[in-house]
């Protein structure tokens, strides 16, 4: 890994790595938004043709309960228990986000509050091409089924047969309605609808660039998470620190295979930068993943030297970053200035994969610098919200007043009128 010394934010390699993400080609925005067109337009038989082509369907799109429940049985004893206790913990974790209505009474007897629904239906992709992902279908949907929604639906890439871990998640899960496809065509079937798949309210879950730019054109039609970009992690570290173990953590984040993933240190001093970059070396060159590895550590794998660990927070809060791991002598003493992160691991013992798979705490976290303003998904992102007023004669009479001045100072001469009617 290339090592940096920084004495300031303002250097070419921080604005390197805050506009790391790599934008749609024309060829597949056009390529999407004729999709998103079609099936919109022709429905079922659309996204049929477009699985068969781009999916390698064959066969049904919706998984089987015959053929969910057999893939679910090849599921090893050893990755069966660790689905059931994942989710036991994301579970008990979500729980603790459940909202619920609120009013109160105002001063002249009115009610005002705010009603606390769930969403009725909800998509969740769950990637299948270069590999299968039964955390992400957990850390998607267990929230959702905390807020109380009735109705899970997953699309996922799997025309050569659906992997027995997302089987097995999803029977754990109760979630029998599984569909093979991907893409931006899995996106448009459950933003639109077909004549077979009822429309969802939000679609949550990572997926292909063609998905995530089918997900951004149809939010307003549907709710969507967020728009994920390449993974990324930020790890401040001293010389307390194992370099091997800060190595392993860094490439566990290289390896996700998009090329852009940011991979940086930053650290207080030279000589543990040093230790860091040659165990990334050295576990680099033993790895399988090498190609991969390089080509991401290459085009965003940085270690920054700081003079101190207020430019070092600094720069954690400027790079916003995905997943932040500090791994110091006193981890604690640094978090009151860590603001910007998706989610923060402390100590030697928290590396971020425990965060990935097992914690509790959602793994679909912002990216690209967004966690300064995007939280992690949550139950909170499957309730809609909405606003209970009731007046009562007494207090529209002493208020009315004001509520038609308003209404004439803006120059809605019939909102005043409503209110002067009643007066």
């Amino acid at each position: 890994m290339k090592i940096v010394s920084l004495k300031s934010l303002k250097h070419r390699e921080i604005e390197a790595l805050r506009s790391r993400d790599p934008s749609p080609s024309p060829e597949i925005q056009k390529t999407v938004s004729n999709i998103l067109s079609r099936v919109r337009k022709e429905g079922h038989a659309a996204v049929l043709e477009y699985a068969r082509r781009f999916d390698g369907l064959k066969g049904n799109l919706k998984v089987s309960e015959s053929e969910l429940k057999r893939e679910a049985g090849k599921t090893a004893p050893m990755v069966r228990t660790a689905l059931r206790k994942a989710i036991a913990n994301v579970r008990k974790f979500h729980l603790r986000q459940r909202e619920s209505s609120w009013n109160f009474k105002g001063s002249h007897g009115e009610t005002l509050g705010q009603i606390i629904r769930p969403l009725n239906r909800v998509g969740v992709y769950v990637p299948g091409g270069a590999g299968a992902y039964p955390s992400t279908l957990i850390m998607n949907a267990v929230p959702a089924q905390v807020a109380g929604v009735p109705e899970i639906a997953v699309i996922t890439p799997c025309a050569q047969g659906l992997n027995s871990a997302v089987a097995y998640a999803a029977m754990e899960l109760g979630i029998p309605e599984i569909y093979r496809v991907g893409g931006a065509q899995a996106v448009a079937m459950l933003a639109f609808g077909t004549a077979k798949v009822k429309q969802v309210d939000k679609i949550v879950g990572p997926g292909n660039v063609y998905a995530a730019l089918a997900k951004k054109e149809v939010f307003g039609v549907v709710d969507i998470d967020m728009i994920a970009g390449p993974s990324e992690v930020l790890i401040l570290f001293d010389e307390t620190a194992d370099p091997d173990w800060v190595a392993a953590d860094l490439l566990s984040q290289a390896e996700h295979g998009s090329g852009y993933e940011a991979v940086v240190g930053v650290t207080t001093s030279q000589r543990a930068a040093k230790w860091v970059a040659e165990c990334v070396r050295a576990q680099v060159e033993s790895s399988p993943k090498r190609a991969l590895l390089e080509k991401a550590l290459q085009r965003y794998g940085r270690i920054f030297v700081v003079p101190n660990w207020n430019l070092g927070c600094s720069l954690s809060n400027a790079l916003a970053p995905e997943h932040l791991e500090v791994l110091t002598e006193s981890p604690r003493t640094l978090l009151p200035n860590l603001h910007n992160a998706g989610a923060i691991f402390l100590g030697p013992y928290s590396s971020e994969p425990v965060g990935d798979y097992f914690a509790g705490p959602n793994h679909v976290l912002p990216t690209n610098g967004s966690a300064r303003f995007f939280s992690p998904l949550g139950v909170y992102d499957f309730y809609k919200r909405t606003s209970l007023i009731e007046y009562t004669q007494r207090g529209l009479r002493r208020e009315g007043k004001w509520i038609a001045a308003l209404a004439d100072a803006e120059g809605f001469v019939h909102h005043a009128a409503a209110i002067r009617k009643r007066m």
